[in-house]
């Protein structure tokens, strides 16, 4: 359940090079593929993939031999050499799962490790039975191993018409490949939308999408029982402020939330959350975000703007909007008297 006062937010306004640029969907000038071929390309790649899937299998099943506290006693080498080979294998999604736990190092906790790897065995349970499911789970399982639906299929499928808000963006590289998560929230629907992209090295991504900033128009989401990623192909600048904002004052409104969309997909990449009432606290070891009632919740290791996020509360409570992976919250932007304000590295 969703908590506490709507919020408004005065939107920034892209710059003048931005909103100059025609935002047209993209025409494809490539000739249309023979499908016969596409359907061949496609089976041969699923079986690379199911290749990809029995190595993992047996790597789970050595690692659970062994047990959690010898399997992170042997050091991050063993995940990182495991990811690589799924890698090869055209399955980057629960490659990223694996170098998730390399990150961790030898002071990962054990039950985050337990829950990765359930994770990575529901996912070979899944694909060997994957002509069996449902029609949304069985995309979104592909969609997590590695295979997208074309960009024409996705603008096909019926559009979502709102007044977005870029809430948080996320920028990272993985050896050449840089990529870009933009989170967006319908004003009336109350959804929030993941924009993602990638590019090569040096080359600037396609699109612009400034935090604060918000859009009009309609986003067409991929297909699955819990849609999360979309393509926001005609967005027009919105030019006014944006009402409505409400987010969670409890943490347990929020985890039983996260409980019920990972029941519909377990495979989702992180679940976007907006908090109100909070405050951040910090010890020796450890950020923590404490709610209006007094709970607790870590804030991710890798997160590098502590002292920003505590000179901005100034020890009070704030709203912030965060991605949560179902142990802890890493925070995006903070909403100040001026704004949002980026915390995303």
């Amino acid at each position: 359940m969703l908590k506490n006062a709507q919020e408004r937010i005065a939107v920034a306004q892209p710059p003048s090079w931005v909103r100059s640029v025609q935002f047209q969907a993209e025409k494809s000038s490539k000739p249309v593929i023979d499908k016969i071929a596409a359907d061949d390309r496609l089976e041969a790649r699923l079986q690379l993939m199911t290749e990809g899937v029995g190595e993992l299998e047996v790597r789970l099943l050595d690692m659970v031999r062994r047990g959690i506290a010898d399997t992170l006693a042997q050091g991050q080498d063993q995940f990182l050499a495991a990811a690589a080979r799924l890698i090869d294998t055209k399955l980057p999604g629960p490659a990223g799962k694996l170098r998730r736990l390399a990150s961790l190092g030898a002071d990962g906790t054990e039950a985050e490790v337990a829950r990765t790897l359930g994770d990575l065995h529901l996912f070979v349970r899944a694909w060997r039975n994957r002509e069996q499911l449902p029609p949304d789970r069985h995309q979104e399982l592909l969609q997590f191993a590695g295979i997208n639906t074309r960009k024409e299929d996705i603008l096909a499928r019926p559009g979502l018409k709102d007044h977005w808000l870029v809430l948080g963006l996320v920028e990272g590289q993985e050896d050449k490949l840089r990529f870009r998560r933009a989170w967006l929230r319908g004003e009336q629907s109350r959804r929030f939308a993941l924009l993602l992209d990638y590019t090569f090295g040096d080359r600037p991504f396609e699109r612009t999408w400034p935090l604060a900033a918000s859009f009009t128009g309609k986003l067409h989401f991929y297909p699955g029982s819990y849609p999360q990623r979309a393509v926001f192909p005609t967005p027009i600048p919105g030019g006014r402020p944006y009402d409505g904002l409400r987010g969670y004052t409890a943490f347990s409104d929020l985890r039983e939330n996260y409980k019920k969309a990972i029941s519909v997909n377990p495979w989702l990449f992180a679940y976007p959350v907006y908090l109100q009432q909070v405050r951040p606290v910090k010890d020796a070891r450890q950020t923590f975000l404490v709610d209006s009632s007094g709970e607790t919740m870590p804030v991710g290791e890798n997160f590098q703007h502590v002292y920003t996020l505590l000179a901005i509360s100034g020890g009070g409570q704030m709203s912030l909007f965060a991605e949560f992976d179902g142990y802890q919250i890493t925070p995006l932007s903070v909403v100040t008297g001026m704004g949002l304000v980026s915390l995303a590295t």
